[in-house]
């Protein structure tokens, strides 16, 4: 340490003698300081600060140069030395199928001795066959307290098959249906009054059964252009035979065509003229006099033949007009009994914001033919041999479906409906036990409102619900005081549930308003209320496997014994259980 000090001491002596050498020989005319100083202290240096110059700092280059480049432009084509490989195309999960499903059997019973069975067959996955069988029976052969046995029994059987080529399309299927149910609609206290001697076991089931046979095929060919400036046609034919168990037949012959082309005539939109045309002919006979037990009516008529025909023409022409949609035509009906008949046809109708919202307004003019085969649909509890008419009506409506959040449905409906010569049912009193129907044709008009939404909670819940009411406007002439066997409103409120996708449960309510009755008191008319309906039904299925589930249905949970028709008492609570096995095929 000492000897760091020494040499200090000399540096800084060495120093100061220099720098005053330098000073007196650049100052040698000025005075000279003489005075020697020696400072001795050990060193810290110290930073100072200083102020901050806001300047940009600059390089000014003072050289300046231009350059001048020539160049020529020679097209090379590059070659990557990365091959990639080439994509596999997607393929969707399960696609081919382990497992093609195209049968099932569906086997069940109920109370009531109610058996059901449902055997359905389908031709797997063809671009241009396809076919498939039905054969479906439910029944009951049970008996109501005080109305004895109210046996019915409901068959069908149905063959369907399409072939398609290019832009055509041919189906056909034939179809058989058997329909068997009695005239139960007598209480014993009735059977005894008007015949005292006798019981209700002392007649036969055919003595008051009634037997439906249908059966017919229908042929359809089409074409099945995508585009609409495309010619357009399509004709089928059809023909069914209608008996029952009283020697009532009755024949139809059906025939339908629809051709039309598409133009542009009012600029990018197509519009499309086409012409429809309808022809059905009916041939009605009866060859001997049967009629249900207890008829009390005289008529001399031995044999029924009579024949009739209804043509419906009808030109129409679909366009845009000013971004809506226009359907207008006429309907032209020409019938036996009647004259030519014209009915408006005209639609209007626009949808709005993307699909969200949908009205339309219109007027359709139409004609039924109130053959046997629709009045027993109607009504199975109808007269054989009864009476048969055509019905036109006029439709007026206004109409406005919402789709909203993707996953509600709502709709509202606004008609003014007329009738001419439509069917009302009233109790035959050529029928002493009256339990037999027979139509009467009246004019009336029925006002309807009507309400409908669609709630998709998720995949798995969703619920359902559609209210009408309804008005009937009855003339002053009316043969009857009070429209008949149709309620003033009716409402439906339904719901699913899947858990899983094993468990599935529907529920479904209906609701039907008060409508008037009519009865036979002392061989006279007597109107009625009949009250309020209400049914809750409510369907279980539970699947075990893919191919096997288990299902239970109960109908009229609430049990309520109602009536559709006078003198006609429903079943009260109804429950069944069952499987339905699906026949898997490789």
């Amino acid at each position: 340490m000492n000897t760091m000090r020494k040499f200090r001491y000399i540096y800084c002596a060495v120093a100061v003698l220099f720098s005053s050498t330098i000073v007196v020989a650049q100052n040698e005319e000025e005075e000279v300081y003489n005075e020697n100083v020696v400072v001795i202290s050990g060193y810290q240096p110290v930073l100072q600060k200083t102020e901050r110059i806001n300047v940009v700092h600059r390089i000014t280059d003072t050289a300046n140069m231009k350059v001048d480049f020539n160049y020529k432009v020679y097209p090379h084509r590059l070659f990557s030395l990365y091959a990639p490989e080439r994509i596999n195309a997607a393929r969707l999960v399960g696609e081919p199928s382990a497992k093609l499903y195209k049968s099932y059997i569906k086997l069940g019973m109920g109370n009531y001795m109610s058996p059901l069975a449902d055997l359905y067959f389908n031709s797997l996955k063809n671009k241009s066959l396809n076919y498939s069988a039905r054969v479906y029976h439910n029944s009951s052969w049970w008996s109501l307290k005080d109305y004895g046995s109210n046996w019915y029994s409901n068959t069908d059987v149905d063959l369907f098959g399409k072939y398609m080529w290019k832009n055509k399309v041919l189906s056909a299927n034939v179809f058989y249906n058997n329909d068997y149910n009695l005239y139960y609609g007598f209480t014993d206290s009735t059977l005894n009054t008007i015949y005292p001697n006798l019981n209700r076991d002392d007649l036969e089931k055919s003595d008051y059964s009634q037997v439906y046979n249908y059966v017919g095929a229908n042929v359809d060919f089409r074409t099945s252009n995508k585009k609409i400036e495309d010619l357009y046609y399509q004709v089928a034919l059809g023909i069914y035979n209608f008996s029952d168990h009283y020697a009532s037949n009755e024949f139809c012959f059906k025939m339908n065509a629809d051709l039309h082309y598409g133009f542009a005539w009012f600029g990018n939109e197509k519009e499309i003229l086409g012409m429809q045309v309808a022809w059905d002919l009916y041939s009605n006979t009866v060859d001997t006099m049967i009629y249900p037990y207890a008829f009390k009516g005289i008529s001399s008529i031995d044999s029924i033949k009579e024949k009739e025909h209804l043509l419906k023409i009808h030109p129409y022409f679909k366009f845009k007009l000013y971004g809506f949609d226009l359907d207008a035509g006429l309907n032209v009906f020409v019938s036996t009994s009647n004259k030519v008949k014209l009915k408006p046809h005209i639609i209007l109708s626009q949808d709005f914001s993307d699909e969200t919202l949908h009205f339309s307004i219109g007027a359709v003019g139409d004609a039924i033919r109130n053959g046997w085969q629709n009045l027993r649909i109607e009504n199975p509890y109808v007269a054989p041999h009864t009476e048969t008419a055509t019905t036109y009506t006029n439709k007026y409506f206004l109409e406005g479906k919402f789709a909203l959040m993707n996953n509600l449905d709502l709709g509202l409906a606004l008609a003014y409906q007329t009738f001419t010569n439509a069917p009302v049912f009233m109790i035959d009193t050529n029928y002493a036990l009256g339990n037999v129907y027979s139509p009467i044709y009246i004019d009336y008009d029925m006002l309807q409102v009507g309400f409908n939404s669609k709630y998709r909670l998720s995949e798995n819940l969703g619920l359902a619900f559609s209210a009408n009411y309804y008005r009937y406007f009855l003339p002053e002439k009316s043969p009857i005081q009070e429209m008949l066997y149709k309620p003033n409103f009716d409402l439906d409120l339904g719901a699913f549930y899947s858990y899983n996708d094993k468990i599935i449960v529907s529920l479904n309510t209906i609701l039907l308003g008060k409508m008037n009755g009519l009865n036979i008191e002392n061989n006279e008319y007597v109107y009625e209320k009949m009250p309020i309906k209400y049914g809750i039904d409510l369907n279980v299925e539970y699947r075990y496997t893919k191919a096997l589930s288990f299902f239970a249905t109960f109908d009229n949970v609430a049990f309520q014994r109602y009536f559709y028709w006078t003198n006609y008492p429903s079943q009260k609570f109804r429950v069944m259980f069952g499987l339905t096995y699906t026949i898997p095929s490789l």
